[in-house]
Formats: structure tokens, C-alpha cells, sequence
């Protein structure tokens, strides 16, 4: 279910919780292969908010499949990219509509010899372009340049013996989604997906 208000304010954003929520579960990481582990989704996820590929596809096995259910709204189908070519795609994709301004609490971790579960919340910033084609807004909605997703979110992690990633199987639940007005913009948001300059 997609809920919908009248307005937000995301003054409390932080975009770098993403990363550093790892924090308090890293000792989780019992071995020193797990520690590694561990660290890959921490850069990996840094690099997804920092828009910075390069630090994101080197943390990949050669072929990563991405299993994703949730990630869009009007689909129960697997929308995840397989293969590095429509990976680096869709995170390219990202990078330029402005969707990877996301911020994403670890309120738990667990970790294995070859995987990582996280769980917790989940809120990203769309503009009205991005949330339409992703199926949270409709000719329904409320009129906005922008909206706020919010959401929880399950990601498992396995690791190829190179120590890379293979992909993620990542599920998101109970969506929220809400207005959010130019004004009400984080001050850090990036001034190319504002429509006012």
C-alpha cells in the first residue's frame, strides 16, 4: 500500500547514515574474511550515495545479478539488473535522474562466512519525473516537483571467493510516499535536480 499526505520536511536527511549506520554491527564481523566482507558493503554503499561508480562496480563479481522486488510501485515482478553492463545502466541511470540521494538506517545486520543480511528504513528523494515512472505517482497524486519515499528495506549479500559481491536480493516494503516541496529540500541537495536554480 502507497500512502500518501499533504507535505514533509526533511531536515533530519542524511544521506551518509547509508554507510555509517554500518558502525555499530561491525563487530558482528567475527573472522577476518567477514571483516572484509563486511567493509565491501560498507564502501559499496558509500559509494552509492556519494554517486561515485568507481567506488561502487569494483566491490561486484564480473557478473552481478540483482534480484529487486518493491523497488518499483506498480510491479511484484524482479526489476533487478543482470549482468555488469545493465548494472553499471542502472546505476548510471541513477546518477542522472538524481535517485541516488537516498538514506538507508542498518537497524540490523547479520553476517556470515559468504553472506549479509541488512535490515531497516529507507527514504529517497525523487523528483516528480522519477517517482511517475517508478510508479508511486499518478495523475492522482498530489502535484509536486518533487517526493520523499519511504520505506523498509531487506538486503541479503553473497560473495563470490574473490570476496566480491555477487549482486543483491533486495526487498522493499511498505511504502510511503509524500509531497515535498522545493522549499523543503534538503540544503546539500544537488542543485541540478532542483526547478529552481
Amino acid at each position: 500500500m502507497k500512502g500518501q499526505m499533504e507535505g514533509t520536511k526533511v531536515e533530519d536527511f542524511r544521506p551518509e547514515l547509508t554507510y555509517t549506520s554500518f558502525e555499530q554491527h561491525m563487530h558482528k564481523a567475527k573472522t577476518p574474511e567477514q571483516r572484509a566482507h563486511l567493509e565491501t558493503v560498507v564502501h559499496h554503499s558509500k559509494g552509492e550515495v556519494l554517486a561515485d561508480l568507481d567506488m561502487v562496480l569494483p566491490t561486484l563479481s564480473d557478473d552481478p545479478q540483482y534480484h529487486e522486488f518493491g523497488v518499483f510501485g506498480n510491479t511484484l515482478e524482479d526489476t533487478g539488473p543482470k549482468g555488469m553492463a545493465a548494472v553499471r545502466g542502472n546505476y548510471t541511470e541513477m546518477v542522472n535522474n538524481g535517485s541516488y540521494v537516498i538514506e538507508s538506517k542498518k537497524n540490523r545486520v547479520v553476517v556470515a562466512d559468504a553472506e549479509i543480511v541488512t535490515e531497516g528504513t529507507f527514504r529517497q528523494i525523487l523528483t516528480a519525473e522519477v517517482a511517475r515512472k517508478m510508479g508511486f505517482v499518478d495523475d492522482r497524486s498530489p502535484a509536486s516537483s518533487h517526493y520523499l519515499l519511504s520505506a523498509r528495506t531487506i538486503v541479503f549479500w553473497d560473495f563470490d571467493q574473490d570476496g566480491k559481491a555477487k549482486g543483491e536480493d533486495r526487498y522493499v516494503l511498505n511504502h510511503q510516499i509524500e509531497p515535498l516541496a522545493e522549499q523543503d529540500l534538503p540544503g546539500d541537495y544537488p542543485a541540478q535536480f532542483r526547478t529552481q536554480k
